[in-house]
């Protein structure tokens, strides 16, 4: 049996799509391994440091794919969109499951902090591999990951954090803030350990506030 086959009775409908739609920003949802099933929640409900359930799809994921598959199929952009969800989710279980198991401990306190902050994951964490030289398409490759969030207290705020799934690569993070879609600011960061996490996430808050207090005011 594989992974997939673990969740072979599963089913991501339209109705879950529906509730996530009603969350709004951090809304997601998980898949569960213990009941083998798939469940709509809030982001800031979850523990970064559990792996028994992980994110499979959220509420930006939906804004961006509705947009998508309304354009091409008018009417029936709903329908294809929630049958393409669930089969792209179960098709996809194992690499997911592979991703989770090799995260580092660098990317959960990193999610841990800022949902301490106060920022939510409103997207499925996306992973891909990073080359030594852009351009060419060979190894030595640095697996990583893309984390989404929304400012819990100002949805309109969203922060994108790019690092490498395990520490010990050294390679560069990179931390970016927009408000409604516009670039506010960003930087680039080594988050070389899991201890230095709580700084980056303090700065990323502190950004955030002084963005809010010059224009939101």
């Amino acid at each position: 049996m594989t992974i997939a086959d673990w969740f072979a009775g599963a089913q991501i409908t339209g109705r879950m799509l529906r509730t996530l739609d009603r969350i709004g920003p951090g809304g997601v949802i998980i898949a569960d391994l213990y009941e083998r099933d798939y469940y709509v929640t809030h982001a800031r409900t979850l523990d970064p440091a559990q792996q028994t359930s992980f994110i499979v799809f959220g509420y930006h994921d939906l804004v961006v794919n509705l947009a998508h598959y309304t354009a091409e199929y008018a009417d029936r952009g709903w329908q294809k969109l929630v049958d393409a969800v669930d089969e792209s989710t179960w098709d996809t279980m194992t690499e997911r499951l592979e991703d989770l198991a090799g995260t580092g401990f660098v990317v959960t306190r990193m999610r841990e902090h800022m949902q301490r902050y106060g920022f939510d994951l409103t997207a499925v964490p996306h992973y891909y591999h990073r080359y030594a030289d852009p351009g060419i398409y060979q190894r030595p490759t640095t697996r990583m990951v893309v984390d989404r969030y929304v400012d819990r207290a100002n949805p309109t705020v969203t922060v994108t954090v790019k690092m490498p799934l395990q520490e010990a690569t050294g390679g560069l993070s990179l931390i970016k803030v927009t408000d409604q879609g516009r670039h506010v600011t960003g930087w680039p960061k080594a988050l070389r350990n899991q201890f230095t996490a709580s700084s980056h996430a303090h700065r990323v808050r502190a950004e955030v506030d002084a963005h809010l207090r010059r224009t939101h005011t």
